[in-house]
């Protein structure tokens, strides 16, 4: 964790997301200059992915072979959370135990910015989704006032792109 930048020390409102590798593709939260996370896959069917910042690393896996829920545990195998997607609806629900909640979800029905909602907070950070990149498929964009106050960050940015994978990955298989 020590070759990772913390989030406190953010300058930029913007940071790309790079792709690196074609066979088993990892990806990185980068200003360019430092890195804030790392999202990786492991086993062949990508069932569940390890979220590294400064702050810690996370396992997102899913509940069971049918099931839509994700578990997010710590590498211990401590459970901190789930995240629900909604039965006929857009949004998704990240429940920590702590208390924390935050949806994440498209406010445009045909775009490709998604963004993490929460009722005391508002707009946490987005997620955009770039059309036709494959070096820099997402950029991320937070709102700096809530850097400092929100110690979940590092995990939702990460958590939204993997969020995103997901949902292209399930509609690529639709087809």
């Amino acid at each position: 964790m020590e070759y990772y930048r913390s989030f406190d020390q953010l300058r930029v409102t913007e940071l790309p997301v790079l792709r690196h590798g074609f066979w088993r593709p990892w990806y990185e939260l980068t200003d360019g200059q430092f890195s804030y996370g790392k999202l990786t896959y492991s086993g062949a069917m990508k069932r569940s992915c390890l979220l590294e910042t400064a702050t810690g690393s996370w396992v997102v896996k899913r509940k069971g072979w049918l099931s839509r829920k994700f578990i997010i545990e710590q590498p211990g195998g401590t459970e901190i959370g789930m995240v629900t997607p909604e039965i006929w609806s857009r949004k998704i629900l990240a429940e920590l135990n702590d208390g924390f909640s935050a949806n994440f979800f498209n406010k445009k029905l045909l775009s490709r910015t998604f963004t993490w909602v929460n009722e005391q907070y508002g707009d946490m950070l987005s997620v955009q989704a770039k059309a036709f990149s494959r070096s820099r498929p997402f950029v991320v964009h937070i709102d700096t006032g809530v850097v400092n106050t929100l110690p979940h960050l590092p995990l939702l940015a990460l958590l939204g792109i993997n969020l995103i994978l997901f949902k292209q990955a399930e509609a690529a298989a639709a087809t």
